[in-house]
């Protein structure tokens, strides 16, 4: 079926409309692109053509960008080099085009869509709240392989152009605008009709006026980067800040850096070869692949609710309330308020209640400070906030978050009592990390509406949330919590209930370890150093203090009558709990704080009294710390505690920042050899102990030499 249809207005004006009638978006793959350049050829003989506009037939999206599933197969650097090479002729077709051709941006523009539009001589976006614009690939770990290299830092300079690639940040209509890549903002209810105005203004002055605009809005950039001085602090800089970022352990950006260094003077030809064979070579690197796999199953979470009866949609949360208003029940308030549903927030006082405003109001005032909001939407979103000492309000909610003290009797204490305050419908959820579900519900008459919902500290930051699954639950409450999730621009899971539940249950093993490691002598900046190094976004010490050593104590303890001897014992955290040393919080903990400033401090010595001192290799550390994590998810796969392996990948990838381009726990398991895991785990117990023995569920994965089902649900 055919993805592209020309229309032809009577003033000789043509339309050349995308879309792809069996998918939900517009995606270039080889059979479209062919597609395209076979239109492209049968336009520029048509000598009755004036101008052209570049229309998407979908609602609310224009163009999705490539095709993702092809990029996945593509395993020799010289097939990589051949897609970008005939892609990027594709796209010179338009450039070629005998009349000026303008791309209407309506909906999301990513990757290869925005490399289309850059081909084009004028592109407008309209002011549609979906509308965004981005050069991702670095996200997928390649760089813009049709043209994006080269053509958007002639376009808008080169340190503006820098800001996009080597970030893949999507930007709304308005900044498009301010920043040169789009000419026009135009609205969306009437996007052809403007386009054509604009087009009919284009044909009067040959687009003067546009090219003043883009000239005069680059002129302090131009200064800049026409100075080979200028231009060489600007890549220096560039650099610097990408190495900071990724720890050069992202390869992409970097490529895409030194693609556009090598390539300003050059032609657009020359360019254009540079850049397909970086692309090339990119493309079938383990980092790429991994970074695919989650997109995929990043992508897959969205089309799914949570339960096995797919059709089941849940309920539609359109008012929500908050029971505990401290820095958890303001971020969440925050979090439903800032995706358009009012939510009410209780606490015993209105003092109390008060934090939440605070909470609420420091998360939205740097949004405004960032510019993702303006002053206005800072109050609208705040007047969605109201807050209570009493149950009035509740009963109209369409689900209630309790985030109150993580004390279980004083957890079912308040939840019965809510029960009796709220609809007949509406869902309890537990804002809890590690405290059961089941037992909760006991305090409850109507367990399936009961669930567990964890957001990850700060709630505004991190993406991931576990849902809890009671073994009363009913699929209508999953479903309905799941979507609402989505809706929140989260990424759920959901995990059966158990001690820790998935993410809290890996990372403790690998917490605890790193004290055991600092016990046996380790120096605790090389710990942190050589686990940062790997990959994980702050090494486990400085997680303790970003968590609250008490708080990260507390759970541990409780894990520990769960675990037993899976887990080392050490008295260093009580030493430093007893001396107020609780980490971020409260200035001191394993580094020392101020302001936003980490720093070392030797008094920490006095706290570890390390009863011997070994020497580790760099490998052995991350695997003394890693390793048990993977027995520990083999477990929870085996108990049915996580649904899948790639739930486990993305809870630890969203949940913790496990190293994304190792693609997930599991995924970096594989690529060591899963018997290699057995072996070094059996080495570890011989030499340290029973903690690290390998579990029979493990074992049965190593034998098996997968963590994944080959399903194509567990690949895609």
């Amino acid at each position: 079926m055919s993805a592209f249809t020309i229309e032809k207005m009577a003033d000789g004006i043509a339309l050349l409309i995308f879309d792809s009638k069996e998918e939900k978006v517009n995606t270039f793959n080889l059979t479209v692109m062919t597609e395209l350049g076979e239109k492209l050829d049968q336009l520029r003989t048509d000598s009755s053509i004036k101008a052209m506009l570049i229309l998407s037939g979908k609602e609310d999206a224009f163009i999705a960008g490539a095709d993702v599933r092809e990029i996945e197969k593509i395993t020799d650097p010289a097939e990589g080099y051949r897609v970008a090479r005939e892609g990027q002729k594709v796209f010179q077709k338009i450039a070629d085009l005998p009349f000026p051709v303008v791309s209407v941006i309506n909906g999301a523009c990513m990757g290869g869509g925005t490399e289309m539009s850059l081909a084009c001589d004028y592109r407008l976006a309209t002011d549609h709240p979906k509308t965004s614009i981005a050069l991702p690939e670095v996200t997928l770990g390649i760089i813009p392989g049709w043209g994006g290299t080269q053509r958007l830092p002639r376009l808008i300079g080169i340190q503006r152009a820098l800001d996009i690639i080597l970030t893949g940040k999507r930007l709304d209509a308005v900044r498009a605008y301010k920043s040169g890549l789009v000419d026009k903002v135009i609205p969306w209810q009437w996007q052809k009709e403007k386009a054509l105005e604009f087009i009919t203004e284009i044909l009067k002055d040959s687009g003067e006026a546009v090219k003043a605009r883009r000239k005069a809005s680059g002129a302090l950039p131009f200064l800049l980067e026409k100075n080979p001085a200028g231009r060489a602090v600007l890549f220096s800089q560039a650099k610097k800040m990408l190495l900071e970022k990724t720890k050069g352990q992202y390869p992409a950006p970097l490529a895409a850096l030194d693609v556009v260094r090598k390539t300003i003077g050059k032609s657009l030809e020359a360019g254009l070869e540079t850049e397909a064979k970086v692309m090339g070579d990119l493309i079938i690197t383990p980092v790429c692949k991994n970074l695919v796999q989650i997109f995929f199953r990043s992508e897959a979470v969205k089309k799914e609710n949570g339960t096995t009866n797919t059709a089941l949609k849940g309920q539609k949360i359109s008012k929500a309330a908050v029971l505990g208003a401290g820095v958890m029940g303001g971020g969440i308030a925050q979090l439903f308020a800032s995706k358009q549903i009012d939510c009410r927030v209780k606490d015993i006082n209105n003092e109390a209640v008060a934090k939440a405003y605070q909470q609420a109001a420091y998360v939205l005032q740097g949004d405004v400070k960032r510019r993702k909001i303006t002053p206005v939407e800072f109050r609208q979103t705040l007047h969605r906030i109201t807050g209570t000492t009493d149950y009035s309000g509740f009963k109209s909610a369409g689900i209630v978050v309790e985030a109150i003290v993580e004390n279980l009797k004083v957890k079912m204490d308040v939840i019965a009592e809510l029960e009796k305050q709220v609809g007949q419908q509406t869902i309890i959820a537990s804002n809890t990390s590690s405290l059961s579900i089941n037992e909760m519900a006991k305090a409850l008459q109507h367990k399936d509406r009961f669930i567990g919902l964890h957001f990850f500290n700060p709630v505004h930051r991190m993406p991931l949330v576990e849902i809890i699954r009671g073994s009363g639950t009913s699929d209508e409450t999953v479903a309905t919590v799941f979507n609402l999730s989505k809706a929140l621009g989260k990424t759920p899971i959901v995990v059966n209930d158990g001690p820790g539940f998935l993410v809290n249950r890996l990372l403790v093993p690998y917490m605890v370890e790193a004290i055991s490691l600092l016990e046996s002598g380790v120096d605790l900046h090389t710990i942190d150093r050589t686990l940062v190094k790997f990959g994980m976004p702050m090494g486990p010490l400085e997680l303790f203090d970003e968590v609250g050593i008490d708080v990260a104590h507390k759970v541990a303890k409780i894990l520990h009558d769960f675990m037993g001897s899976r887990m080392a014992e050490s008295p260093i955290l009580e030493r430093m709990i007893t001396a107020g040393r609780l980490g971020k919080k409260s200035g001191k903990g394993f580094y020392r704080y101020e302001g936003h400033k980490k720093l070392a401090d030797p008094e920490t010595a006095s706290f570890i009294k390390p009863s011997e001192k070994i020497s580790i290799s760099e490998t052995d550390l991350v695997h003394r710390l890693i390793f048990p994590m993977v027995n520990e998810a083999a477990r929870c796969l085996d108990e049915n505690i996580a649904r899948s392996a790639a739930d486990v990948d993305l809870g630890m990838i969203f949940g913790t920042g496990f190293a994304p381009f190792r693609g997930g726990l599991l995924t970096y398991a594989e690529s060591e050899g899963l018997k290699n895991v057995q072996k070094k785990l059996q080495e570890f117990e011989h030499n340290y102990g029973v903690r690290f023995t390998p579990s029979s569920a493990f074992l049965k994965f190593a034998e098996k030499g997968s963590f994944y089902e080959k399903s194509s649900k567990e690949k895609k």
